[in-house]
């Protein structure tokens, strides 16, 4: 497993819980990047981003990491989706870091790619008094 994160926090916690545990730490590569530059030098069978705010267009960057993919790998991307009354502020995700099922799955050639999964969704978070909503795409790299 190759983790990589911005963050080098973000990156010390998970390796706190994976060790806490028992994950063996030569099954886990920790790598403290931008994803936006970084370049992987390898495939992987399962690339995933969670609601990432990359230094780049949104769609560029599911495009970018999609290459990690290898044949019969799986791509899964969870987002941000823009709300009906998208603020830019507070609550919701700055609109640069937001994107639809449509335009991710514009990105994803047919040829290329089977989408299994395409949804948007609304959901609510205790204590919040708003709805998020989010994007869920996955898809399985053609052989």
């Amino acid at each position: 497993v190759t983790a990589v994160d911005i963050s080098a926090g973000v990156l010390a916690r998970a390796a706190e819980r994976a060790s806490r545990a028992g994950t063996p730490p030569p099954r886990l590569q920790w790598v403290e990047a931008d994803l936006s530059t970084w370049q992987p030098g390898r495939r992987f069978d399962l690339v995933t981003t969670h609601y990432a705010h990359p230094a780049m267009p949104q769609l560029a960057f599911y495009e970018r990491i999609a290459d990690w993919v290898a044949p019969g790998g799986t791509l899964l991307i969870v987002g941000h989706r823009p709300s009906p009354d998208h603020t830019g502020h507070g609550h919701h995700p700055p609109e640069e870091a937001t994107a639809t099922v449509a335009g991710i799955q514009a990105r994803l050639v047919p040829a290329h790619w089977e989408v299994v999964t395409a949804e948007e969704r609304t959901r609510t978070v205790a204590g919040r008094d708003v709805p998020l909503f989010d994007v869920v795409v996955r898809a399985t790299r053609r052989p």
